[in-house]
């Protein structure tokens, strides 16, 4: 088999600030930039940016304190971002934007600034994994990225993490949160507790589920390349595939999925249910849970936020859930509900 080397990139990290800009200053940077030859760029004004967030339709639960700080700049700039390659057709084109910047009413531009910084590829492919380290998350279980090395304390149980594009690494509060209320609920299980993860991610509620005592999960994504993460993480943590099966697709519009999901639980149903998405989807989800939890199962409920704690509450009591226990931190809360 040939050997595949991966290629160190350089890139010109250009940052465009257009002062005083108006949406047709804008629009003629923009049009000029496609001239140029520049197939995509990220453009942000924080007039547009406060509209979005102040914007009760918009699809979002939560704002990173990042864009609440660039929404609340007073100005009226509009900073465009883009990536040259590091050769001659970048420089051609960073030398037409530096001439632009120097004679901005050239083009009926009030003022144009250029900033440019020299990125390597490395540096958003492989250098945050320096800041991911092994990490304790409840009594037991020890989270660690597959590239590091931990020796388990006594009592320890350790889980293997390849994060790879999928969300879950344990590290945000709604994983935390999610894996605390889990440990607790299968101290309390008798053995052989079987799971359904909805939204899994990675894949790490599941299997951290099973290596707390789970007999077996399901775990479920819309996402392909998030099941077949989950998957391959199950394997990393010598989970065997009758133990643990991972299915893709949207539950809520794919009945086949849905069917296969019920087929794959006990006569009763699944034990435990864990759902760490956001709030719109728990409760879209919610009239599931009933139909595929046994007479005494759980369903652990995660990814929201405070401002919508109350409303997801309402939604799952009134469907007959009970509230049981709860956990939160950073403005995030977990909840776990009971037949």
């Amino acid at each position: 088999m040939a050997e595949i080397r991966l290629v160190k990139m350089i890139w010109q990290e250009v940052k465009l600030y257009l002062l005083g800009a108006s949406s047709v200053g804008a629009e003629m940077l923009a049009a000029e930039l496609l001239r140029l030859g520049v197939a995509g760029w990220q453009q942000q004004s924080a007039s547009e940016l406060r509209n979005y967030l102040q914007d009760e339709s918009s699809p979002f639960d939560y704002a990173a304190a990042e864009l609440q700080s660039a929404a609340e700049a007073a100005d009226d700039t509009v900073a465009f971002t883009l990536y040259l390659a590091d050769d001659e057709q970048g420089a051609q084109i960073l030398a037409a934007l530096q001439r632009l910047a120097a004679a901005p009413e050239t083009l009926g531009l009030q003022s144009l600034r250029v900033q440019v910084n020299r990125r390597s590829s490395e540096e958003w492919e492989d250098n945050w994994k320096q800041y991911y380290k092994p990490f304790k998350v409840g009594s037991r279980l020890v989270v660690c990225p597959s590239w590091e090395e931990y020796a388990p304390q006594a009592g320890e149980l350790l889980l293997r993490i390849e994060p790879g594009g999928s969300f879950g690494t344990g590290q945000h509060q709604t994983t935390r949160l999610c894996l605390e209320l889990l440990e607790s609920c299968l101290a309390e299980q008798p053995a052989g507790a079987k799971l359904l993860d909805l939204g899994c991610g990675t894949g790490i509620l599941s299997i951290g589920g099973l290596l707390l005592g789970a007999k077996s999960a399901v775990a479920v994504d819309i996402e392909e390349h998030s099941a077949k993460a989950a998957a391959e993480n199950a394997a990393l943590n010598e989970l065997l595939p009758e133990r643990y099966l991972t299915l893709w697709g949207n539950i809520l519009t794919d009945e086949a999925l849905l069917a296969q999901v019920r087929a794959c639980a006990p006569a009763s149903g699944y034990d435990i249910i864990v759902v760490n998405i956001v709030a719109d989807v728990i409760m879209a989800m919610s009239p599931l849970f009933a139909q595929l939890l046994a007479g005494q199962g759980q369903v652990i409920c995660s990814g929201i936020i405070e401002n919508r704690r109350a409303e997801v509450l309402q939604t799952l009591q009134a469907l007959g859930l009970r509230l049981q226990a709860e956990r939160q931190d950073g403005g995030w809360c977990s909840m776990l509900f009971a037949l």
